[in-house]
């Protein structure tokens, strides 16, 4: 039974927290970061409130290159540079000769298996370029994202070719109508961060949405 929670979110959740623009989830029992927020000291001060130690974290998947992901970035290796860091090809030289200065970066082209039960869907989309998470769980499997710039429908596509997508958490940006009529059957439903629709989806699916915010724990 994986354990997500919500490190870095704009939307506040749990008092102690610092609530600042941008996203980041870890997944305890992998030991897995996924994205890194805007600012590292805000990130480091968040994971400490919730128990966290970058000695915990063993590998950092990076959905996109935009500041409000990356910007914990050195804060994570610099305190840990052992971590494994999964990007893809829509990453910036800047942003690779930063991860290069403490190790080497895997570059993602397709589904890749980051650990066992948790995948990289490989980039997507094409103005800007992104990958989710997807998390086996008894019920499918669970799509973290961090903007969902290629739409949520897309990722869930892509996706569903290997098996059933049980939930959605995470960053949703712009949602059209073929976003929201894509979340249909979807059992949790955590729109939060970058979401423009957020009531909207909440008021069409009110069993299966479920708040997200800084602190915020899935425990699927």
């Amino acid at each position: 039974m994986p354990t997500l929670t919500e490190v870095y979110n704009n939307i506040p959740f749990r008092e102690g927290l610092i609530p600042d623009w941008g996203f980041s989830c870890h997944i305890r029992e992998a030991g897995l970061l996924f994205d890194t927020g805007a600012k590292g000291d805000v990130l480091l001060s968040n994971m400490q409130a919730l128990g966290i130690t970058p000695a915990d974290i063993r590998y950092l998947v990076l959905s996109h290159d935009h500041w409000d992901h990356t910007g914990g970035l050195q804060a994570v290796l610099a305190a840990n540079p052992s971590v494994e860091v999964f990007v893809h090809d829509g990453f910036s030289g800047q942003t690779l000769g930063l991860i290069r200065e403490y190790t080497t970066p895997v570059i993602v082209d397709g589904w890749t298996e980051v650990v066992s039960g948790i995948a990289a869907t490989g980039p997507l989309g094409t103005a800007i370029r992104e990958q989710s998470l997807a998390i086996a769980v008894a019920g499918g499997l669970l799509v973290v994202t961090g903007c969902a710039h290629p739409h949520i429908s897309r990722i869930i596509d892509r996706v569903s070719r290997e098996g059933p997508v049980w939930g959605v958490i995470g960053g949703l940006h712009t949602v059209t109508h073929e976003d929201i009529d894509a979340l249909a059957g979807v059992a949790c439903i955590s729109a939060s961060h970058c979401t423009d629709k957020i009531r909207e989806i909440r008021e069409r699916y009110p069993e299966t949405f479920r708040p997200g915010g800084a602190g915020t724990v899935h425990r699927v």
